[in-house]
């Protein structure tokens, strides 16, 4: 499966939501009137965390995290919050990789990755390129980015700093010589609170760059809040030994998560009305190529949450259609099902108390529904036994 196509997906489909709480991103301001049932913007659902702690490893080299780099909080600081029909979208090293496992991998693949969406539906991504994750000519041509454009790079603290138009966007690339840090910005309003969109562009930039000198951390954290506190990361439920319960024999320290920022409400048959927020994550090995290569292995783990567990009978009973296969065992609260998505994907699905977790892979080494079967169950095991 593609590293980041299911999660661009997933991420369209939570606009339409119609929700009812939203992130206050790093802001202590007083709560604001909105229309309708909505409550205040200053209601957080899903908080970030900023990383904190030593950093991860890849090989002899301190990781930089995306999400650390550029936090919810430093944008509140600058006057801009988190859409809460959006996602918090972030991939990154979810362990240390020892020397003789950290190999390149895909050109496509980056060592952290980081998106937001802000109210308006501006978007900001955060990469970074790091040896040896990736290879020299990879950051190199990240970094060879502003003077194809044309544009300035100005020096600060040992890194070279360019933020330059982009087409109808803005990029930033932040670099040295093992390293590189793109920043790309969509921005549709004039101002930013007091700021033009190149004011904003360059005091994000200031802050990131302050980050980089700072030096590596930890990976960001996601917290959830009333209703739904208590929720677990679906990375520390899918964690790397229930990975490894499938897939044997290497790091599987790379993980792609996602958090909707807000929670969404549910007209049930009843006449009452569900609550629901969700998470999902994505977990690989680390092999020669990355995704391109003819070892690479992932499990993904999507996580519905109810504010109440009746609410998961109607869900489960879905996505367990008249199409799928039930898979003989009794996981959670009910009845497993496998239901083949194709091409060569199959899902695993089932609830426990308030929530509705599938899992999936596929792939060669999972072509079939016996093996998926055999593999996935034990992974299914492993995390209900963290729930």
């Amino acid at each position: 499966m593609q590293r980041f196509g299911w999660l661009m997906a997933a991420a369209a489909a939570a606009v339409v939501l119609v929700l009812v709480a939203v992130v206050a991103g790093g802001s202590d301001a007083a709560p604001q009137s909105q229309p309708g049932d909505l409550p205040p913007v200053g209601h957080p659902v899903v908080v970030q965390e900023p990383g904190g702690g030593e950093p991860l490893n890849y090989g002899d080299t301190a990781a930089y995290d995306a999400c650390a780099l550029l936090s919810t909080r430093t944008l509140g600081d600058l006057g801009v919050r988190i859409d809460p029909g959006s996602s918090f979208i972030d991939s990154h090293l979810d362990g240390n990789v020892p020397a003789e496992a950290a190999v390149p991998q895909g050109g496509l693949d980056s060592i952290s990755n980081c998106r937001y969406t802000l109210l308006g539906g501006d978007e900001l991504n955060v990469t970074v390129q790091q040896t040896p994750f990736a290879t020299s000519d990879k950051v190199d041509q990240t970094r060879s980015w502003p003077t194809q454009n044309n544009a300035i790079v100005l020096h600060d603290r040992g890194l070279e700093v360019s933020s330059y138009r982009d087409g109808s966007g803005w990029t930033t690339v932040i670099g040295r010589p093992r390293l590189a840090v793109a920043i790309t910005f969509e921005l549709r309003k004039p101002l930013y609170g007091d700021r033009d969109q190149h004011q904003f562009v360059l005091d994000v930039t200031r802050s990131v760059v302050d980050a980089v000198v700072a030096g590596p951390s930890g990976p960001a954290v996601y917290r959830h809040t009333a209703p739904f506190d208590g929720v677990k990361s679906p990375c520390a439920l899918l964690a790397s030994d229930a990975f490894q319960l499938a897939y044997p024999g290497g790091p599987s320290s790379l993980v792609l998560e996602y958090n909707d920022a807000g929670f969404a409400s549910v007209p049930q048959s009843d006449g009452e009305t569900g609550l629901r927020t969700a998470a999902s994550c994505v977990r690989s090995n680390v092999v020669p190529d990355g995704a391109l290569g003819p070892q690479y292995r992932d499990i993904r783990l999507d996580m519905t949450v109810w504010d109440k567990p009746q609410w998961t009978a109607q869900e489960s009973r879905s996505l367990c259609g008249p199409s799928t296969v039930t898979l003989g065992v009794t996981l959670g609260d009910g009845p497993a099902c496998l239901t083949d998505t194709g091409p060569s994907t199959w899902n695993l699905t089932f609830r426990t108390g308030r929530s509705v977790i599938t899992l999936s892979t596929g792939g060669a080494a999972a072509g079939d529904r016996e093996t998926v079967k055999r593999l996935l169950t034990p992974v299914a095991k492993a995390v209900l036994a963290r729930l």
